[in-house]
């Protein structure tokens, strides 16, 4: 039986020790491979094989607390907005709270008191409660002691002791304190995920069918492949699709991040979410909603976004210990300090602030927040990163190795300029000579020669004969004229008069095509491949982060150290004709003396060296990207995104590693507070209600400081 991959939604999870619990539990069952869970997300993926049974899958989730739902349905709360189900409930139990300790210190009511605070616990407080009976190991449990703890003993006061202080108001904050934490999580958290599933909200939800020439307004979800729409100015084309009638301009920005009119005509693909300038167009429909390029773009970053960095593991091995340590120094407060005061109050608020302050929470997001926000910014901008294993890993290179072709060059060489050896001829002649047999020619020289002369409106002949020599050029008939075209090996072949002056390679540097009239040396083409406009300003961006930049290339060492000089890269770090096989070698080379590698590349070619580095960069243009193979993939083949994604990849390791010290700074600091260790010297401790707010803040704190990952 083949593997399975199924994706779920999760609801229920209030700290990373849950996502950890499932984990954990589900990886017991039956036919489940793997398990990925993220706290930060609330999303899961298993992969699953023979003997699993989904049943079994469920009634263990619904065991353990939770719930898995199909990440494309809607959650039965709806918790996009501010005020929304969590709002409300946190106001209600501010303002419950609040009239419990006004009648706990204004106008004392231990009836009122207990009644306030049983509807606050088993109302809005159950979930604390039922993690408790269900001896779960997270946050909720921690809570729902402490809570408990504080009104039980309430309780007992008001028999046993009714002119005593309970300690209601304690528990009635302790709960609605810990509701407002767990709603500004929310709230950041949902904004976070927003932030890439807003791609899924550019896609609409009709569009006009063509139906035996009518026009009928239909569903999106219900258009299947092969069906054909149309489009007028201003709306956006709902599906990936065919233009099959008109002609116009989109704006595909929600790909590349860049508003910009990119000229569409019969035959051209467009793309779900990108935007109809101009022009009334009929499409057919490609791609399903679901199978869309830009449904394939947020399904490859949710799955990065599962992929733990390595540095997680160290937070991760905490937080499973963190429950059961934290239940033993409450255990441990409470004997200490009732065998030094035989307070029994005294030592059970101690106790009780140490279990409601301990958050797990801020050290289990201190890594997926700053991952999901790093890349699904990036991907907005057309940066696809394939994991947090390959933001950590990009933090670590230190060299770079560029492919020129197709990187740091457009790939597509140019004719830039005409050198006459027999002044009989003009350019021009030469040109339309040269062009008129090299017209029916595949190579790339040949074709930017005819291309610079249909591009100069020159008038193409049929040359009356033609013949193509591998690996030396071709030989040709023209107007009684016998024509070779290629390089100076066939010019020797030929019995060509006239030597190439040594002076020509050093003036004119780039590749050469010859042109011999009547075995007389007449012409050379030279030919160049021109640099990208971003290119130089990627490669100083890279020297700046201190990464060596390399550049490979086939060409000859002096078309390789122009290009070099004209990037700002000295001939120290380039390496001219090198073959294919040889990158790989050269990737190896510099590993082997402690170097971390990054490769980038646009080809097949380049295969061997992108599987050899470190970390893999792929060019790619529109939707031509295959996104599983890749682990960095650039969109439209946008050069300066490589240096984004080093400055991006150092600038969220940075902010990880921030957020590792907040919440063990807090969680060092507040449990000793908490436990009273510094109360017997400075009279100072904290109460269980603020310690249920700082609780709160701490999470809220982290995911704050991950949203800066967005600003570069």
């Amino acid at each position: 039986m083949s593997s399975n991959n199924l994706k779920f939604k999760i609801e229920g999870m209030t700290c990373a020790a849950c996502s950890g619990i499932i984990e954990k539990e589900t990886r017991l069952l039956k036919g489940v491979e793997s398990a990925e869970v993220n706290f930060a997300t609330e999303s899961a993926e298993f992969k699953t094989g023979e003997g699993f049974d989904l049943e079994t899958f469920h009634a263990l989730l619904k065991k353990l607390g939770y719930r898995a739902i199909d990440p494309n349905a809607k959650s039965e709360q709806n918790n996009d907005t501010i005020f929304n189900s969590d709002f409300i409930k946190a106001a209600i139990a501010i303002v419950l709270a609040s009239i419990t300790m006004f009648f706990a210190m204004v106008v004392p009511n231990n009836t009122i008191q207990a009644i306030l605070t049983t509807i606050l616990l088993f109302g809005f407080g159950w979930p604390y409660v039922k993690a408790v009976i269900g001896f779960h190991s997270n946050m909720n449990t921690l809570i729902g002691l402490g809570v408990l703890s504080s009104y039980l003993y309430s309780i007992y006061l008001i028999f046993a002791s009714p002119h005593a202080h309970p300690y209601f108001e304690g528990g009635a904050f302790i709960i609605a304190f810990s509701l407002v934490g767990h709603y500004l999580d929310g709230l950041a958290k949902t904004k976070a995920r927003n932030n890439l599933s807003s791609l899924y909200k550019m896609q609409i939800k009709f569009a006009s069918l063509v139906v035996d020439g009518k026009e009928i307004n239909t569903p999106v979800v219900d258009l299947k492949v092969g069906d054909v729409i149309r489009l007028r100015p201003g709306e956006k084309f709902p599906l990936d699709g065919e233009i099959i009638v008109g002609e116009t301009h989109a704006d595909e920005s929600m790909l590349t991040g860049e508003s910009q009119a990119i000229a569409k005509s019969v035959g051209s693909k467009v793309f779900a979410g990108s935007m109809n300038l101009e022009g009334s167009v009929t499409i057919k429909i490609t791609a399903t909603l679901h199978s869309t390029f830009i449904s394939e773009i947020v399904h490859f970053v949710e799955k990065a976004q599962l992929k733990k960095a390595p540095i997680q593991q160290y937070a991760d091995k905490i937080v499973k210990i963190f429950v059961p340590i934290i239940l033993l120094i409450a255990a441990l407060t409470f004997v200490v300090w009732y065998l030094m005061t035989k307070d029994l109050g005294f030592s059970l608020t101690h106790m009780i602030a140490v279990l409601v302050i301990a958050c797990p929470c801020a050290l289990g997001l201190a890594v997926p927040m700053a991952i999901m926000l790093s890349t699904s910014e990036a991907a907005k901008n057309g940066l696809l990163i394939s994991g947090g294993d390959i933001v950590e890993k990009g933090s670590h290179i230190d060299t770079i190795v560029f492919d020129k072709t197709g990187t740091l060059t457009e790939g597509r060489p140019e004719l830039t300029e005409i050198v006459v050896f027999d002044t009989a001829y003009t350019e021009e002649a030469l040109l339309k000579m040269a062009a008129s047999s090299l017209q029916y020619s595949t190579h790339p020289l040949s074709q930017s020669v005819a291309h610079a002369a249909v591009k100069k409106d020159v008038k193409l002949a049929d040359p009356d004969k033609f013949k193509s020599l591998t690996g030396l050029g071709i030989v040709a008939e023209l107007n009684s004229k016998k024509l070779a075209l290629g390089n100076a090996d066939l010019l020797k072949q030929e019995g060509v008069e006239g030597a190439i002056p040594e002076s020509f390679y050093k003036a004119h540097v780039g590749s050469y095509v010859f042109l011999s009239i009547d075995q007389k040396l007449a012409a050379a083409f030279v030919i160049t491949d021109p640099i990208k406009n971003e290119a130089r300003t990627l490669i100083s961006n890279l020297h700046s982060l201190g990464i060596n930049v390399w550049m490979l290339t086939g060409d000859h060492q002096g078309v390789a150290y122009k290009i070099g000089s004209e990037l700002g890269i000295t001939p120290e770090f380039i390496r001219a004709g090198v073959k294919p096989v040889g990158k790989a070698d050269f990737v190896s080379e510099l590993q082997t003396k402690g170097h971390k590698v990054a490769m980038i590349g646009d080809g097949i070619n380049d295969a061997p060296a992108l599987a050899k580095a470190d970390l893999s960069i792929a060019m790619s243009n529109g939707s031509d990207v295959a996104l599983e193979a890749s682990e960095v993939s650039l969109l439209d083949g946008k050069i300066l995104l490589v240096g984004d994604f080093f400055a991006r990849s150092k600038r969220t390791m940075r902010i990880i590693k921030e957020n590792l010290l907040l919440s063990s700074l807090y969680n060092i600091l507040c449990i000793p507070l908490a436990a009273g260790v510094f109360y017997p010297w400075t009279k100072m401790s904290l109460t269980p209600m603020w310690a249920s707010l700082a609780m709160g803040l701490s999470s809220f704190s982290v995911i704050i400081n991950s949203f800066r990952v967005k600003k570069l």
